[in-house]
């Protein structure tokens, strides 16, 4: 059982069904409550999938100020938003993957500095978006293979991209780090690229303490993250699979019942 003498001094979030409702928006009690972490001198950190431009808004929802861990690490952001490290894919691994998503009717897309990229239109991935105004472009797949990418995502049926994984990782001969952030979104990133690392690499940078750490989660991109830190908290809206991964981990409600403000202001505040 956590305990308040053990709260912990630095705090890591997802967003994407964790900090964001089923509306992707920050509510209000979530705000409060990650205000009132920084008011006591706590440090925050988020860590999303997301494009550091695709965040930048709800940064600012919640006082600026916060460093960031974006497209599942390959970009780190200090608290004045100024970039710590980028790293992208290896050109090889577009022109392997992105092949292999078309055959198998997945959407394709792709993180480059400042944009979202993508093949084909697909309106079902624009809702979560709607609050920063990041959107995809389309481009043609032959200008895909010859853009340098923060991370790949292929999107579609679970089914698919189960088949799409084992298919990348019997013909691929470049070591990447490949993990589905939920069920429908299957993410290829650089090799020892995550969130895990990422923090290492930014609490090395703005010395932050890890000793007694605490981060909020709820996809299988937060696996090393959960590593990294010493108090792991899995959203109940998490797959059971990842529960199974940390049996002793903490548990929050559910995103869309404000899990991690109702977390905070029970064990932490």
């Amino acid at each position: 059982m956590f305990k308040k003498s053990q709260t912990p001094s630095t705090f890591v979030f997802d967003m994407d069904g964790t900090l964001l409702n089923e509306h992707h928006e920050l509510s209000p009690l979530t705000i409060r409550a990650l205000n009132e972490l920084r008011e006591r001198g706590n440090h925050l950190v988020v860590a999303t999938g997301r494009h550091f431009m695709d965040i930048r808004a709800y940064l600012e929802q919640l006082g600026g100020g916060i460093p960031a861990i974006t497209c599942n690490g390959a970009m780190i952001h200090n608290t004045a938003g100024e970039l710590i490290q980028r790293v992208c894919l290896p050109l090889a691994v577009n022109e392997n993957l992105l092949p292999l998503g078309e055959q198998c009717g997945v959407h394709l897309n792709m993180y480059t500095d400042s944009e979202w990229l993508v093949n084909a239109p697909c309106e079902s991935m624009l809702d979560a978006h709607a609050q920063s105004q990041f959107f995809y472009r389309q481009i043609a797949l032959q200008e895909m293979l010859t853009t340098p990418a923060l991370k790949i995502l292929f999107y579609g049926e679970n089914a698919k991209l189960q088949q799409l994984k084992t298919q990348i990782l019997a013909s691929l001969r470049v070591p990447i780090h490949l993990t589905f952030s939920d069920e429908y979104y299957l993410e290829a990133m650089p090799n020892n690229i995550s969130k895990g690392d990422a923090l290492k690499t930014l609490a090395e940078n703005l010395d932050i303490p890890l000793a007694n750490s605490m981060a909020f989660g709820d996809g299988f991109n937060d696996v090393e993250l959960f590593n990294a830190v010493t108090h792991p908290v899995v959203m109940d809206n998490a797959s059971e699979k990842l529960k199974q991964l940390f049996p002793g981990a903490l548990r929050a409600t559910a995103n869309h019942q404000d899990g991690v403000a109702g977390f905070l202001y029970e064990h932490v505040l």
